[in-house]
């Protein structure tokens, strides 16, 4: 059986906490305050990234289900990212992520330590 190595790639990613520490877009969308952000870096790393959509907030768990990719809807403390494979939850301590083609993803923690370095 052949083996293969992951091509070394650059992303983007930003950790969700579930926490809203402001409003955008005349208050309907909440921004996320990433864990990851050395606190000597400037106060705007503490918003939601501008590479990240704006999210709609649901009241309603059906607007969960099937979310639009490229799209996302915050319903309490978890975000509902819409992908090419289907709707995916991210949970307070997930990553998003920004692939190579732009595509927002979440991903576990353990698995993104697994995957991934800071560089």
């Amino acid at each position: 059986m052949s083996q293969f190595r992951k091509k070394p790639v650059v992303i983007e990613a930003v950790k969700w906490n579930g926490a809203t520490i402001g409003l955008t877009n005349g208050g309907n969308s909440p921004i996320a305050e990433p864990e990851d952000i050395d606190p000597s870096l400037p106060p705007e790393r503490l918003e939601m990234p501008e590479w990240m959509p704006t999210c709609r907030v649901a009241t309603d768990p059906a607007l969960t289900t099937n979310v639009e990719p490229g799209a996302i809807v915050r319903l309490d403390d978890n975000l509902f990212i819409g992908t090419l494979e289907g709707t995916h939850r991210a949970d307070p301590g997930d990553w998003i992520i920004r692939g190579v083609q732009g595509e927002i993803y979440p991903c576990k923690p353990d698995i993104f330590d697994q995957t991934y370095e800071r560089v």
